[in-house]
């Protein structure tokens, strides 16, 4: 997962806790995926979705500053069966970004079952096998070093004796499947994607809690030290993508530039600028109807079985690390069809 119970909303309601999202090509449109709730959060954790939250894919189309299309999932309380009654609104242009615009529903239903929209889309949400593979010993030094600004020590951590700190976990799992026959969502239209999850507020209103595109934003760049609580740290997670240059450029700059430097990079600076441009603001691109790939090379989307971590260790760092994990570690947690996740018995 991208990470973990990062805001301190978050902490008190793992459901709020956006953990990772996926974009990529399935087997009818565009795929979006929102991971919530890792069963990591411990016994505290309570499964499903918060029937008082909003959860929401938000697209800028042609990559614009601000969302101009969104998808709204809404959940009421458990039933016996712990099944929560969903609905998903679409919202266009200027009321994608406006919390009090309604939209227009697109379906109703349940969790664990799979939900045809009247736009053609297909909708699944409920518990899942967690497709995130990543061993925690290794990203512990990797955070050690990036944010001391010093070069980075594995101790005694090796590839080959890595082993995924998330097999057996799960999370709750909202699935969008939006038909190639979308107005919006044609084929080869640049997009840039971001999940995000509100909570709504006494006075009416709704409040931001926590947002996820790039992966591994969170524990690298933003969790820093024991200051997650900071007013920095808040503004990063209650914030809009088109501020994240001006609020966290500078910051970012700073690690990778220590950490570019520590591996021999010709020119730290230059380097660093490129990273900085590819990670500001925090937007996950995708162009619709291609093969996703998340990797070194470049951003397109991000599917189930891209190895995130290591891709991002090495970009920062501009020097190949090795997760010493592969995709088919984690072959399990994922399906060829629809919803593309595995779903598991319960959440809780």
């Amino acid at each position: 997962m991208s990470h973990h119970r990062d805001s301190p909303t978050s902490r008190k309601d793992s459901r709020l806790n956006v953990t990772d999202n996926y974009v990529f090509d399935g087997e009818s449109g565009t795929v979006f995926v929102m991971a919530t709730n890792t069963s990591l959060a411990g016994e505290a954790r309570t499964g499903g979705f918060h029937p008082e939250a909003r959860y929401e894919f938000k697209v800028h189309l042609d990559r614009a500053d601000a969302a101009n299309l969104t998808f709204r999932f809404t959940f009421g309380e458990p039933g016996s069966d712990g099944s929560q009654p969903l609905s998903v609104s679409r919202l266009s242009g200027a009321d994608a970004s406006d919390d009090a615009a309604a939209g227009s529903v697109i379906a109703d239903g349940s969790t664990g079952t799979t939900l045809d929209g009247t736009d053609g889309s297909r909708v699944w949400a409920g518990p899942a096998k967690d497709p995130f593979f990543l061993d925690l010993n290794e990203l512990g030094h990797i955070i050690a070093g990036l944010q001391s600004e010093r070069p980075i020590d594995l101790g005694d951590w090796a590839p080959s004796t890595a082993a995924s700190s998330f097999t057996s976990s799960h999370v709750d799992v909202i699935v969008l499947e939006v038909p190639r026959s979308d107005a919006d969502l044609n084929d080869g239209r640049d997009i840039g994607t971001w999940s995000v999850t509100k909570l709504a507020t006494d006075a009416g209103g709704w409040r931001q809690i926590n947002r996820s595109a790039i992966p591994m934003m969170w524990p690298l760049f933003r969790a820093v030290g024991d200051a997650d609580d900071s007013d920095r740290y808040s503004e990063s997670t209650s914030g809009r993508p088109v501020d994240d240059e001006t609020r966290d450029g500078a910051r970012i700059a700073t690690m990778i530039g220590a950490a570019a430097r520590a591996t021999g990079t010709r020119n730290p600076e230059a380097y660093t600028q490129t990273v900085v441009a590819r990670l500001l603001p925090d937007l996950l691109p995708y162009q619709v109807g291609t093969p996703a790939s998340f990797s070194f090379a470049g951003f397109n989307g991000r599917s189930l079985d891209d190895n995130a971590p290591e891709v991002m260790y090495s970009l920062v760092t501009n020097t190949g690390f090795s997760s010493g994990l592969r995709a088919a570690d984690a072959a399990e947690t994922r399906s060829a069809s629809f919803p593309y996740v595995v779903p598991t018995a319960e959440s809780a």
